[in-house]
């Protein structure tokens, strides 16, 4: 597989280009599919409230990012095959650009709520309404995706060229299709923007307020621990400013690249590879499922333990068994005898 999908002249480093690719995709794959279950399971133990519960709705869009398309990509660039547009090849990219894009917004959303809870406390942000906006986002891109992708794919399968999602203008049909899919790509690029654009500028308002007012005298532990957790939340939203970048090169043409490989597989599973390794990092996540699973496999050995004494007979009694036994037998056989 060429680093550009096969678009552009020939580059004499491209094997060693594909084959740093793999590397890097395989290792995103292994932080992504141990870390992120690993986070999911720490915050089902904490309280709920609406930043635990989009750190597991990050987790589980990043894991789904990061599974099939990572090992899709590995796979291509390992084996060197040109890469065609076919249906299940435009699956991988589905899923990319689907749970990609909903990691990107819950970041963003947690951003926000985060803004308000800090500057509004008293201002309660009910999870009903956050969780309405992602499964509307959700279905919007599943749906808009699916026709991107999988039916570009299809359409595109006879004669292996690219998808019109980012090539404005080389779309050879004309009429309602074009009309729909450029509309639709222009939606989503704007969506994305804005959603890039608001997490960071609301991750900058949250920090920059923390560190300018002074903590109330006795809160100085609150105040650190809220500062954290702002701190960490902006890290996150970072490598959206490589992702506003690379969408509007890709998106007005600046630069003669396609951009496909970059948006829709590299930026995505960075990303779902980046989130877990921050949050391990500057959460207490790792330290408390570790405890949990310790102290869940110390009780299930209790309960073992416990089961095996229920179900075993102590020596003493089997001894007496075969005693009373014993002075049975010979009773019997005296009244028998006599």
């Amino acid at each position: 597989m060429a680093f550009d999908f096969g678009k552009g002249a020939v580059n004499p480093y491209e094997t060693a280009i594909n084959y740093c690719l793999g590397i890097f995709m395989l290792t995103c794959v292994l932080i992504s599919t141990f870390l992120n279950p690993l986070i999911l399971y720490s915050y089902t133990l904490r309280p709920k409230s609406v930043q635990n519960s989009l750190f597991k709705v990050i987790a589980v869009s990043d894991f789904l990012t990061n599974l099939i398309p990572g090992i899709f990509v590995t796979y291509w660039s390992f084996t060197l095959i040109d890469f065609e547009y076919t249906f299940l090849n435009q699956l991988p990219e589905f899923l990319s650009c689907t749970f990609g894009c909903v990691s990107q917004v819950t970041t963003s959303l947690m951003a926000v709520t985060r803004m308000i809870a800090i500057i509004r406390p008293f201002f309660n942000v009910e999870f009903k309404f956050v969780l309405a906006y992602l499964i509307f986002y959700t279905i919007y891109m599943g749906v808009g995706n699916s026709w991107d992708l999988v039916l570009t794919g299809l359409s595109h399968s006879q004669d292996n060229s690219i998808s019109a999602i980012w090539s404005h203008g080389t779309h050879e049909h004309t009429g309602t299709y074009t009309t729909i899919e450029s509309l639709n790509s222009l939606v989503c690029f704007v969506m994305n923007m804005a959603h890039c654009f608001l997490g960071l500028l609301c991750s900058f308002i949250v920090v920059g307020y923390l560190q300018r007012i002074t903590p109330i005298e006795g809160c100085a532990a609150s105040h650190a621990r809220k500062l954290k957790v702002s701190h960490t939340i902006l890290i996150m939203n970072i490598p959206y400013i490589i992702s506003i970048i690379s969408n509007f090169l890709a998106f007005y043409q600046v630069v003669e690249i396609d951009f496909k490989l970059v948006n829709h597989y590299v930026l995505p599973i960075l990303t779902s590879a980046y989130n877990p390794c921050v949050i391990v990092a500057r959460t207490d996540a790792r330290k408390l499922a570790i405890k949990t699973a310790k102290r869940e496999l110390h009780d299930w050995n209790e309960a073992r333990k416990e089961r095996k004494k229920k179900w075993t007979v102590p020596s003493c009694q089997i001894v007496t068994s075969q005693v009373v036994l014993t002075d049975f037998v010979h009773n019997d056989k005296r009244i028998f005898m006599g």
